[in-house]
């Protein structure tokens, strides 16, 4: 089986930014999980938003709103 994403790499940038942080095991998966369903949100959201501009191509004012309604989801 392949892995998806260098686990060691993820595990180096968590330490790197929180170094004091204990983490067990297979937290980087579920962080990897968690920033995959984000970015799945975004762009969802982003193309809503050209829809509603009646635009075809997803712009950075699309991406920039999109932005703004995806993180008041992810902060509750």
């Amino acid at each position: 089986m392949t892995r998806i994403y260098p686990r060691s790499t993820l595990k180096k940038i968590f330490h790197a930014h929180e170094p004091t942080y204990k983490l067990s095991k297979d937290v980087d998966i579920k962080i990897y999980v968690l920033y995959l369903l984000f970015l799945q949100r975004l762009s969802n959201e982003a193309s809503r938003q050209a829809q509603l501009t009646h635009d075809s191509i997803v712009h950075s004012r699309h991406v920039s709103r999109a932005l703004k309604i995806v993180l008041q989801q992810f902060k509750g």
